[in-house]
């Protein structure tokens, strides 16, 4: 119990994907008892525990999901009970290369809710024997998934606490679209009688696609156990007779990284799910700070040796035009410029240009935003260095490089002149145009954060001294709308001890939640500039509330949105939405970071109105 609980509380864990609808798209029929192949086709399901375990998960299932006596007497296999379930662990164990294995339980087949009580003794008696055997057999955890019935799994708990007391006990039940258990039970009520039961881990898995149970999943967060969603590949459609599931793997990799930060701790695949569905997924587990489950690998939890805090060599205040501000409590305000998709920089160079001639001085350059492919940075940083008067803000992501080439980077961004950092984790390759990608993730934010810090005080993250220290301004991120706020400000007093001395905010558009994230975050005493993207249109609007991660648009403003169509009309009402939160906070926070949609500086600078000769004094 110990191994598998303490792995799990030091970082997020990923499980395997389907098995049984795997099995079927290989050409085994329905009607064959997918739990006999660990007998008659054992090398067909070790090829997919090794494809599972190669495509990051940390915890195989045995393929014992209907091994138990009733389920296998439908196929003529009751006296191989024994046989089947100890294969399959065996299976699961050659193939683990260090990873957990868990004995996979379902439901027996019987209805609780109309059945005898003999008919009941018959089920517990076939769930005893079988956790009986995977317990002999020499499992990690034991799973009981796919329940429909709160008794059963409740009895099933009951049998595996007394068969094998000291060994974690995963429980996981499928919901209906209306989030709720036989039709009656709600998340939080199952949570409570799975925690009474005996569960470690509670959870939902198989009936729903990822956006149906991220509802359940962060409703079950914080009721005495670490919870575990396992979603189906969105709802099943039948296309030519086959049962095909139409939520794609990059649409598993956005939805893993929102339930793990919502304070989902286990995620995986059900019914319709591949390994390259977990491989997506995979990346949001790095990024949220899991990793392989082999002895030694921590994953990306911060930087791989313990660098010891310096004071950075350079005062906060001599390091760059955006330092000084800062350091003499200035409102500062900052927009942000892509670099452009291909090699000619003219055109975005004539955005910051007109950026200064608005008043702005500063500007962000994001490191490839939604994983999409763009010139580096760094060399668009540079130009804008030798080509404008603009200071620029560059954005440094753990996505893309390993250990080495971070460090390589920063000592290469000083040289050219860039003084101010924004350090962030980055998007998931598979969100953007390169989903084959293979994101790298050896630090976090916080690691790189401790590695920029130390490079301040003039070392290396080994701790020899360099030839010369940095004087970076060291920025970080934060999101206001983060559905485990406990987490996220947790996270964000650990990136100010990491070195982080300014935070720039994800967008926000509801006033009440930015203005509690303001008061909660308050006695970590980091400045907090907010971050303010226009909406373009209604539909622009849309898609930011149903498919980006941590954006939230209350439906007063998309019904604002609406109301004015799209075009001219459109966007000068996101203007206005946006003027009116900064205008909200202005009086409790260091600055604005706005980042206008397809680089629209005019719309920026109309933001800005608000607090112009107010609290910002824009550049000569």
């Amino acid at each position: 119990m110990t191994g598998f609980l303490d792995a799990l509380a030091s970082r997020p864990l990923l499980f395997d994907g389907a098995m049984g609808s795997l099995l079927y798209d290989r050409g085994v029929m329905h009607t064959h008892s997918y739990d006999e192949l660990n007998l008659s086709r054992p090398e067909l399901i070790r090829e997919i525990h090794e494809q599972y375990r190669a495509a990051g998960a940390d915890i195989l299932e045995s393929n014992t999901f209907g091994a138990n006596r009733i389920m296998l007497g439908r196929h003529g296999f009751a006296d191989r009970v024994g046989e089947i379930n100890r294969a399959a662990v065996d299976l699961a164990r050659a193939a683990s290369d260090g990873a957990f294995v868990a004995g996979a339980i379902g439901p027996t087949g019987v209805k609780f809710s109309v059945a005898t009580d003999h008919e009941r003794d018959l089920a517990r008696a076939a769930l005893r024997e079988q956790i009986e055997i995977l317990v002999e057999s020499g499992v990690d955890l034991l799973v009981l998934e796919t329940f429909t019935s709160i008794v059963e799994i409740e009895a099933a708990l009951e049998i595996a606490r007394s068969v094998a007391p000291d060994l974690p006990r995963i429980a996981q039940m499928v919901f209906d679209a209306n989030s709720l258990v036989e039709g009656v039970l709600t998340p939080e009520e199952v949570a409570a009688r799975l925690v009474t039961s005996g569960a470690d881990v509670v959870g939902g898995n198989c009936g729903l696609g990822p956006p149906e149970l991220y509802d359940v999943g962060h409703r079950l967060v914080g009721h005495g156990a670490p919870v575990s969603i396992q979603p189906n590949a969105g709802l099943p459609s039948s296309v030519d007779g086959r049962t095909i599931y139409v939520a794609n793997p990059e649409h598993f990799g956005v939805f893993a990284r929102r339930m793990l930060k919502s304070g989902v701790r286990l995620i995986g695949g059900c019914c319709g799910t591949t390994p390259e569905h977990i491989r997506s997924m995979s990346g949001a587990v790095r990024m949220m700070g899991g990793g392989p489950s082999r002895a030694g690998l921590g994953g990306a939890q911060s930087s791989p040796t313990a660098i010891p805090h310096r004071p950075a060599i350079v005062p906060l205040a001599q390091r760059s035009r955006l330092g000084a501000r800062v350091a003499a409590g200035e409102f500062v305000v900052s927009v942000e410029v892509n670099a452009p998709s291909g090699t000619d920089v003219t055109k975005a160079l004539g955005h910051v240009r007109e950026a200064a001639a608005g008043g702005i001085d500063i500007v962000n350059v994001a490191d490839g935003p939604r994983a999409t492919s763009r010139m580096s940075n760094l060399a668009f940083c540079a130009q804008a260095i030798a080509g404008t008067t603009v200071e620029p803000i560059l954005h440094v992501c753990c996505r893309d490089r390993n250990y080495l080439g971070l460090v390589a980077h920063l000592l290469g961004a000083h040289a050219l002149g860039i003084r101010n950092l924004v350090i962030i984790t980055g998007d998931p390759p598979k969100m953007g145009d390169y989903a084959f990608a293979t994101p790298v993730y050896d630090v976090d934010s916080i690691g790189l954060l401790e590695i920029a810090s130390a490079m301040n005080a003039g070392f290396d993250p080994t701790g020899n001294q360099l030839a010369g220290a940095t004087s970076f301004v060291l920025a970080t991120g934060a999101e206001p709308a983060a559905a485990d706020r406990d987490r996220e400000l947790e996270r964000l007093q650990r990136k100010k001890d990491a070195g982080a001395e300014l935070v720039m905010t994800q967008p926000v558009y509801d006033p009440e939640t930015l203005a509690t994230f303001i008061e909660d975050a308050a006695p970590i005493g980091l400045p907090i500039m907010v971050g303010l993207l226009p909406l373009a249109s209604y539909r622009n609007a849309e898609f930011l509330h149903n498919e980006v991660p941590g954006m939230q648009i209350p439906l007063a403003y998309r019904e604002r949105m609406a109301s004015v169509g799209s075009g001219p009309l459109a966007r000068a009402e996101g203007i206005a939405i946006a003027r009116e939160a900064l205008e909200g906070v202005q009086d409790r926070v260091a600055g604005a970071y706005i980042m206008p949609p397809f680089n629209r500086i005019d719309a920026a600078v109309s933001i800005l109105d608000v607090v112009r000769g107010k609290r910002w004094n824009p550049a000569d």
